[in-house]
């Protein structure tokens, strides 16, 4: 299968999201919606989620579901327009 799909004149790159093991992602808005599913779907090809937003009461809940899958997640409480935030965020182990 490709690596490029075409998209009117121009390229577009597709992700191969196979392959995810020894992977770290880094999932801002994970407590709903398109970060909750991104976290999942990730988590799920073997990488290690660090998930990230605001509400901490969602966020345990879903690093305890991929977890309970099988998953590895770790989460921070953080928002995106706060810098010490954004610096505590990237500091994660």
């Amino acid at each position: 299968m490709p690596n490029w799909v075409i998209a009117g004149r121009n390229r577009v790159r597709r992700s191969n999201m196979n392959g995810m093991n020894g992977k770290v992602a880094l999932i801002t808005g994970a407590s709903s919606g398109i970060g909750w599913a991104t976290s999942e779907a990730l988590a799920s090809r073997g990488a290690s989620v660090v998930l990230a937003a605001r509400c901490q009461e969602e966020l345990t809940a879903l690093a305890q579901k991929i977890q309970a899958s099988g998953g590895r997640a770790s989460y921070v409480r953080a928002d995106v327009s706060v810098s010490a935030d954004v610096e505590n965020m990237i500091a994660q182990p």
